[in-house]
């Protein structure tokens, strides 16, 4: 493709290079303490993206956009003080990054939080509390491990309002065995801005899925299990936030609720030497049509707003190796339609993505290449023309 920058080559070929010649990229042993079982673990992850987009730069920002930066850049402690309680603290520094999912900033974004912090208490496989900043319980593909997942990364437009992927809060969960399945409920802070919502409220959310083959027991959910399971679940989700905005918020009018839903399907199966995964969801998020006042509250519009979609994926692992490494082909498509987005009523997008992955020891080392295109319905403003993007990534993790 023309105009992809000698950086992002050199990007690719350095990280096969280091994939070529790195040895078994293990996680750290456990540090353990007394006669109880109390251990402590420090794990590191990261991901380095080089990015090319044909936009977004330029006195015009038409012409082409290179980008380098840490997509995530973690360090976690896991901590256990017996079989029951235990807690997880996670440190990530993010950016500096120009390329964003649908803009090329002027101002490079970067990021230094304490990404997760929560307590665990494990009673039972069928009750658990955990308490704390943690993942948002309402999709999968939120649930899914960032380093596990199928293609390069999330659906850019998963997210949830608000708080985007996390949120302070209880979460009571547990799993089934009887009938394969698996309970989440949760209530967190959900808007922050309670200055500007009719009142202070908190977020709840509900999750259950059923597996129909091998269970999903585990917190996390996995992109890709690399034919190691066989994995049929079908999951959904509800959210729900009353009074969370005004459809005019500068009369401070029109109070609206919150809500949201999803159904997804996940599945992995060894196939011919190899292993294909596939799996779809749909997301529906509404704030009542608040988009329609004369000035609705602005977390209501774009990207993480109003809107409803759908993305479906699926990949094939190659059976056997070609180097130290096993190849992953992969492909998805998505469509979204959004009330309100860069200043557009009823914007609709179509997004599609094709890329390879390549992996070593599974998923402790990676590299990963994507080609997507991103497509206006209505391109009627600078910030809603169509574009392309290239990304290539290595991922590590010990």
């Amino acid at each position: 493709m023309k105009g992809i920058p000698k950086l992002m080559l050199s990007l690719l070929g350095g990280a096969f290079l280091f994939c070529a010649g790195a040895t078994n990229a293990g996680a750290f042993e456990p540090i353990t303490f007394g006669e109880e079982g109390a251990c402590l673990k420090i794990d590191f992850q990261a991901q380095l993206y080089g990015v090319w987009r044909d936009t977004g730069s330029g006195p015009d920002k038409t012409s082409d956009s290179t980008d380098l930066f840490f997509r995530r850049n973690r360090i976690s402690f896991w901590g256990h003080g017996n079989d029951i309680y235990g807690f997880l603290v996670q440190i990530e520094y993010a950016g500096e990054r120009d390329i964003e999912p649908l803009v090329v900033n002027d101002e490079p974004g970067k990021d230094f939080s304490a990404l997760d912090a929560y307590f665990m208490a494990d009673f039972s496989n069928y009750f658990r509390i955990y308490a704390g900043k943690q993942k948002i319980q309402l999709t999968r593909e939120n649930l899914e491990d960032c380093f596990e997942p199928l293609s390069l990364d999330r659906s850019l437009f998963i997210y949830t309002p608000f708080k985007h992927s996390r949120d302070t809060g209880l979460v009571l969960w547990g799993n089934i065995p009887e009938i394969k399945s698996q309970y989440r409920l949760e209530a967190s802070k959900g808007k922050d801005d309670i200055i500007n919502a009719p009142k202070s409220s908190l977020m709840y959310s509900a999750r259950f899925h059923v597996s129909l083959l091998e269970p999903e027991y585990a917190y996390g959910y996995k992109g890709t299990y690399l034919g190691e399971q066989k994995i049929l679940t079908i999951g959904g989700g509800v959210q729900y936030e009353p009074d969370a905005v005004f459809s005019d918020i500068t009369a401070q009018t029109g109070a609206k609720n919150y809500s949201a839903w999803t159904a997804d399907v996940f599945f992995n199966h060894p196939l011919g030497g190899g292993a294909v995964t596939a799996s779809a969801a749909y997301l529906k998020t509404s704030f009542d049509d608040a988009f329609k006042g004369s000035d609705p509250d602005p977390q209501a519009l774009g990207i993480d707003g109003e809107k409803n979609g759908w993305y479906a994926k699926a990949g094939y692992l190659i059976p056997g190796k070609i180097g130290p490494g096993q190849v992953q082909p992969f492909a998805r498509y998505e469509e979204w339609n959004f009330a309100s987005l860069f200043d557009v009523f009823d914007q609709k997008i179509k997004w599609f993505g094709a890329g390879v992955n390549y992996y070593i020891d599974g998923q402790s080392l990676r590299v990963t290449v994507e080609y997507a295109r991103t497509k206006f319905d209505k391109q009627v403003n600078p910030e809603s023309q169509d574009f392309n993007t290239v990304t290539t990534m290595l991922q590590y993790r010990f």
